[in-house]
């Protein structure tokens, strides 16, 4: 019981007040800390507000490398496709149905101009022309018998003109002496009258059968001359048995042979005898697109080169303009001719043309990095006192690593090397000359000029 009275009677703990709480040790670091940061704080602000204002310099505008406008004659090399034709090329076909009888030509011939290469034989032929025959000969016997009848007619009108002319002497005798009374009856000038008249009637009969049978000889005649000139015609179809070469060439292909039954028909019922082509004159095809057929120039050199043949390049001669664009393609037929008398180039083969690319009047160029293409417009970036300004362009073709622009822009005028949307329009630049680069051409025409002057 002591004990735990003794232990009731020990003494509480002393109570801390709000005030120790406050002006602890952990606070007051805390506050130290707060008050010296602030202090820091101020002290730098009121440093830049003593600073005096420097206005911007140059210093900090961008410098842009910037490249003339220039102006110049178009005239690169293009690589177009090109295919090798023969001048000339014909299926032989005869004009005449038959059978061939003659065959002097095979695959891998060279013939001349006029040269027999096909004679045929045509039964049919012969049988309608001895009928022919026939009939002409039947037309001309009957003129002949015609005119025998007029010739009869004619000579029996002659007949008839003697008796009217007795008659009538006779008629004029007995018409003076009837005057004279009692000599001739008058019974008598009457029967005599009468007999002059009969025969001026027979005369104009004679006459009116003559003319009929004229207009039957004229008939006849032109029958006849019309199956003349009919058998003549028909006759020119025995020509057409033999056929000749229609120009120097090759025969590339064969497809009859002796005894074959051929015809005129190219549809595909009668194959063509043979096929000849022109080798020692050539066409080469090439397609030149839309844009370039401006710069094509009638009579000038083009190279082009051939896969049998690498390293070597041939040189052929333009000559015919299709002037006429191909829909699907956009582009334009140009012919060149090539001279092939020992036969090294073949129809058929692909060619790659060297095409010269020009344009018949100067343009402007500019590098084609300085050129910015976006989905809504292209345009280069011109620098013009100091300043950024967008000017719309088009572009065409590529030469030198410089590209044709049409738009608002002048030889002299400086661009953007490198054009870009991160300058923007009007935005200041510091424009910095880049050196331009003479080419090699230009070098070389500069020093021919300078030898001649």
């Amino acid at each position: 019981m002591e004990s735990d009275f003794e232990v009731d009677k020990q003494p509480p703990p002393p109570h801390k007040s709000g005030l120790g709480e406050t002006f602890s040790v952990r606070n007051i670091i805390f506050t130290v800390i707060v008050i010296a940061i602030a202090g820091g704080a101020f002290y730098f602000m009121w440093l830049k507000r003593q600073k005096p204002i420097i206005p911007e310099t140059k210093s900090d505008v961008v410098s842009v490398q910037v490249v003339p406008v220039m102006k110049k004659t178009l005239f690169r090399e293009d690589q177009l496709p090109g295919e090798i034709n023969a001048y000339q090329d014909v299926l032989i076909y005869p004009k005449v149905p038959g059978f061939v009888k003659e065959l002097n030509v095979d695959r891998g011939s060279i013939v001349k101009k006029g040269q027999l290469m096909v004679r045929m034989y045509a039964p049919e032929y012969l049988a309608k022309r001895h009928e022919f025959v026939a009939k002409v000969a039947g037309a001309k016997a009957d003129l002949a018998s015609e005119q025998s009848k007029v010739e009869d007619l004619k000579a029996e009108m002659a007949k008839k003109k003697a008796n009217l002319l007795a008659d009538q002497s006779t008629y004029q005798r007995v018409y003076a002496a009837s005057l004279v009374p009692g000599v001739i009856a008058d019974n008598d000038v009457v029967q005599w009258s009468q007999t002059v008249k009969a025969d001026r009637e027979d005369i104009n009969a004679v006459m009116k059968r003559i003319n009929a049978k004229d207009h039957e000889v004229s008939a006849k005649r032109e029958e006849v001359d019309a199956m003349t000139k009919a058998f003549e015609s028909f006759a020119d179809f025995a020509s057409y048995l033999e056929i000749y070469a229609p120009f120097d060439g090759y025969v590339t292909e064969r497809k009859m042979h002796v005894g074959s039954f051929v015809g005129p028909d190219g549809t595909g019922a009668y194959p063509p005898i043979c096929r000849l082509k022109q080798l020692d004159l050539l066409r080469i095809v090439a397609p030149v697109p839309e844009d370039l057929v401006s710069g094509v120039i009638m009579g000038s050199e083009v190279e082009f080169t051939v896969s049998s043949f690498p390293g070597k390049r041939f040189k052929g001669t333009v000559a015919r303009l299709a002037n006429n664009l191909d829909k699907d393609t956009r582009t334009m037929p140009v012919e060149l001719n090539y001279l092939n008398p020992d036969f090294q180039l073949m129809p058929g083969m692909f060619t790659k043309v060297y095409w010269p690319t020009r344009r018949p009047n100067e343009s402007l160029f500019v590098p084609i990095t300085a050129v910015v293409s976006t989905p809504l417009s292209t345009f280069v970036c011109k620098i013009k006192d100091e300043h950024v300004e967008w000017v719309q362009v088009r572009k065409g073709q590529i030469m030198d690593q410089q590209v044709e622009v049409f738009g608002d822009l002048k030889e002299g005028d400086v661009v953007a090397e490198e054009g870009s949307e991160e300058l923007t329009n009007q935005s200041r630049v510091t424009p910095v000359t880049k050196p331009v680069k003479v080419s090699n051409h230009v070098q070389l025409s500069k020093h021919k000029e300078a030898e001649v002057n």
